[in-house]
């Protein structure tokens, strides 16, 4: 199957006060990295193509795209087609965007080779995102947790990020940047995580409020608990709940053992698996070549398989469940990060959201040049496109 970008002129096309595109006349489009054409109208394109577009979730549906079997909006990949952009260093401040067209474009061939003939993915209409895709072809466990029990796994299982709660105000119209971890080490170390069964849950609502008890269980459980006394220097940082869609107030033992380094804990129940966690099977499917560490195909790749696992699986109807695997492998994705967040933390920096492998940053005028520095220092990888930002000294 071929694979192309298409990147719409929004800036002529955004109308109304709420700048939701109501047409779309003008674009660059590449097909496997050919040099970019001019179109006018979609229709002008071949429908035997899988178009990746630069329009988000609301942009993408206004438009009418989502009636054509062949498109995609720009998180298909998880990752945004502007993050992709800034990552690889074509952004529109170092490049022409037709040469930004055709780059991408090589770019999702090489990932859709790869998904469709070593994994057998075959992309769908009704997958918003391609790790639906494979969440399908990786054999994904539909949920079998009791529906009294559902909600607590829900909220934990649909909270990718979290969003840090500032306790001064701080302007929205700072700009950020986003620094990651290298995509396939981070998805080894979420894939290695030893994570529970969906059965054999025992609630305990009468338990001992101080939390050392817990350190004797020797299987998953989760704890509905109250956090106090959190150490003010990570306070911020933590903002533990931020982010999520409901009210957080259960923690995995994962969460639990990072949380208590730093606050006292107070267990007002308790939710105990009968059974051992274990890693999923499914880690084999990670790329395994030497070189694999330093291709951003092979990392996309990568974090399709272990996102594949978070992705939430048919259950009644048009309702769909994550299992507890998901709400682990959520968790320790969570508290990886959060480890490198509070340390650009206690170095200066201003976070402002963590998760999915990576921190997303605020930085002033001028204090560009610093944000990479430390983040590199640290590990991270921040887009390329920042480091040409930077030496331009349009904002460092």
């Amino acid at each position: 199957m071929r694979a192309g970008v298409i990147l719409f002129d929004l800036a002529d096309n955004i109308v109304g006060s709420d700048r939701t595109i109501v047409n779309l006349e003008g674009a660059w489009a590449s097909i496997s990295g050919s040099d970019a054409v001019r179109v006018n109208s979609v229709h002008d394109l071949p429908s035997d193509v899988l178009w990746l577009t630069n329009l988000n979730f609301n942009s993408f549906f206004r438009a009418g795209l989502s009636r054509h079997p062949n498109f995609r909006r720009s998180d298909w990949l998880r990752a945004t087609l502007a993050q992709l952009i800034e990552e690889l260093g074509v952004a529109a401040n170092t490049t022409a965007t037709h040469k930004t067209a055709s780059t991408m474009a090589v770019l999702v061939q090489r990932v859709l080779n790869v998904a469709m003939k070593r994994y057998g993915v075959q992309p769908s209409a009704r997958n918003g995102r391609l790790n639906a895709d494979f969440a399908e072809r990786l054999g994904v466990k539909r949920c079998a947790i009791p529906d009294d029990l559902y909600p607590i796994f829900q909220s934990i299982a649909e909270h990718p990020s979290v969003n840090v709660i500032h306790n001064i105000n701080h302007t929205a119209l700072a700009p950020t940047v986003t620094v990651r971890r290298n995509r396939l080490a981070h998805a080894r170390r979420i894939m290695g995580t030893a994570v529970p069964s969906d059965s054999r849950w025992e609630r305990m609502r009468r338990v001992q409020s101080d939390d050392g008890w817990l350190e004797k269980v020797e299987t998953p459980f989760l704890v509905k608990a109250e956090i106090t006394n959190v150490k003010p220097v990570i306070a911020e940082v933590l903002s533990w709940g931020g982010g999520s869609r409901n009210m957080r107030d259960w923690l995995t033992d994962i969460e639990w053992r990072v949380v208590r380094q730093y606050g006292t804990v107070y267990v007002r129940e308790a939710l105990i698996c009968r059974e051992q966690a274990t890693p999923l099977v499914q880690q084999d499917k990670l790329p395994t070549s030497e070189v694999a560490n330093l291709s951003i195909t092979e990392g996309l790749i990568a974090e399709q398989v272990w996102t594949a696992f978070t992705v939430g699986q048919a259950y009644k109807g048009n309702e769909s469940r994550f299992n507890a695997a998901a709400a682990w492998l959520r968790s320790e994705d969570r508290m990886a990060m959060f480890d490198y967040a509070q340390k650009l933390y206690a170095r200066g920096l201003d976070v402002q959201s963590y998760g999915v492998g990576n921190v997303v940053l605020r930085f002033p005028e001028r204090g560009l040049k610093r944000v990479l520095d430390i983040a590199t220092d640290l590990g991270l990888i921040p887009p390329a496109a920042k480091f040409a930002e930077a030496a331009m000294g349009r904002v460092a």
